[in-house]
């Protein structure tokens, strides 16, 4: 698994946690923003700032396709459900990982 995946597989255990905790997560695209801020690319070095910039537009841009809205009332209720194994909500996860992954490279 590379770095940026297991970034975001670190933000849906994270969202799970904090839900199980009876902590209200902050908002995905929120906790998104602010890993994306932090993290490092998978050789270790800070990220690019084009690429940073790519990802925080990818995150703001990313929105459920008609049919997954008839599943989820949010982007925050398909990590909920994707930290509990729901098959849909891990599926549109990992699309926006695949999206995420598109910014490697940016600038």
């Amino acid at each position: 698994m590379n770095r940026r995946r297991s970034l975001i597989a670190a933000a849906v255990l994270s969202l799970g946690f904090l839900t199980a905790c009876g902590t209200a997560p902050p908002p995905a695209d929120e906790l998104a923003h602010e890993m994306i801020d932090a993290a490092n690319g998978p050789d270790g070095q800070p990220l690019s700032e084009a690429e940073r910039d790519c990802m925080h537009a990818k995150v703001d841009d990313f929105e459920l396709t008609p049919e997954e809205e008839q599943g989820f009332s949010s982007i925050d209720d398909v990590f909920e459900k994707a930290s509990e194994g729901q098959d849909q909500a891990i599926e549109i996860v990992t699309r926006f990982q695949t999206d995420l992954a598109t910014c490697r490279g940016a600038g």
